[in-house]
């Protein structure tokens, strides 16, 4: 076993989640429904080059087998430093194919990207289930879920009994990924009450969009769960737009503070955690070694979280100002749907075909 790296000891002022520290809390058996301690997964899945930014897939297959193991042992070893929770980066399971996120460059590895998809009651997602069981801890494991003839952008909420609380696609993936995964549908934005509090789970640009924010927001989380496949460090100059900390950290940011709620930000290495006022509490820099630090912990006391209302009629996610934005929409746009929300589906045939031309 890892011998688990020290936590260095951050607070602030309470807010309306609760003060919120990061610590290294001692694990016990019987739960304290007023403190949570949240393990957030910063190592890559097994298989995935490094370093963060490294895109070059040459002689590297994709294992979702070795990826489950990993995420079994770190979901173990989160439980033994205290966690009560612990969050995967986007497309963990088998991991996010940077550098071919769209139907032309995945087409060569299309075949073992698929059949390396997690299928739900397969014995690698028991397997997951048994881990959440077994370490008394609920997990989100964000996964490249194979369904129905296709496969989707997944998140997952399961709980220390084992029992799946929550499914999710992401309602649309971004730009490129829409040609791989098929869209998602609105049932999965919802936040789950939690003996700790309401939790919501939302993926990488999704954080982006009123779409799907401010439904999410307008059910009052008390921690927002969010899965991004990858972050570098601040300043790196290689990255693209949409892959620099520096935008993506500020989604997050605004999130937290529109829903008044801490959040947690999984990534392969950059990873955070924000205060519902949007300042980091627990960062990682993306060069730290992901084997000495797999994980970085941060905690915060959830005191009478349970007992909030889920929702407010007069905050600024409300019924009230979705009317307001309905009735001040400018005039001179058509009232008429467009193709962007139609319901994309990819079926994994065409994905093969693709891969054959």
């Amino acid at each position: 076993m890892r011998v688990p790296m020290p936590i260095v000891l951050l607070s602030l002022a309470a807010s309306t989640a609760g003060s919120l520290v990061s610590q290294h809390a001692a694990k016990s058996h019987s739960a304290d429904y007023n403190n949570l301690t949240v393990a957030i997964v910063r190592a890559p899945p097994a298989n995935w080059p490094l370093p963060v930014m490294n895109k070059n897939w040459t002689d590297v297959e994709f294992d979702l087998n070795k990826t489950v193991t990993k995420a079994v042992r770190l979901i173990h070893e989160a439980a033994e430093n205290g966690a009560n929770l612990v969050v995967f980066p986007e497309l963990w399971f088998p991991g996010y194919p940077k550098g071919m996120a769209d139907k032309a460059s995945i087409a060569a590895h299309a075949e073992s990207y698929i059949k390396n998809s997690l299928v739900i009651d397969s014995p690698q997602w028991n397997d997951l289930k048994k881990a959440a069981k077994d370490s008394k801890v609920y997990i989100a494991p964000a996964f490249s879920h194979h369904t129905n003839g296709t496969i989707y952008m997944g998140q997952a909420l399961i709980s220390p009994e084992g029992e799946v609380l929550h499914l999710r696609h992401k309602l649309r993936p971004s730009g490129g990924e829409r040609e791989i995964w098929s869209d998602g549908t609105v049932e999965g934005l919802k936040v789950i009450a939690t003996p700790y509090g309401r939790w919501g789970l939302l993926e990488c640009w999704e954080h982006f969009h009123p779409a799907m924010t401010f439904n999410m927001q307008s059910q009052v989380e008390t921690l927002h769960i969010a899965a991004w496949p990858y972050m570098p460090e601040e300043g790196d100059k290689s990255v693209e737009y949409w892959e620099a900390i520096e935008v993506n950290g500020a989604a997050a940011r605004t999130y937290a503070v529109n829903a008044a709620a801490p959040l947690v930000m999984a990534a392969v290495g950059n990873a955070k955690f924000f205060s519902s006022q949007g300042l980091d509490l627990t960062q990682s820099n993306a060069s730290a070694s992901t084997e000495d630090v797999p994980l970085i912990y941060s905690s915060f006391n959830t005191t009478g979280l349970l007992k909030t209302a889920p929702y407010d009629p007069n905050a600024e996610q409300s019924w009230g100002i979705l009317e307001q934005i309905h009735q001040s929409f400018p005039s001179y746009i058509p009232k008429i749907a467009g193709d962007f929300v139609l319901r994309v589906y990819n079926p994994i045939s065409s994905l093969l075909q693709a891969a054959k031309e």
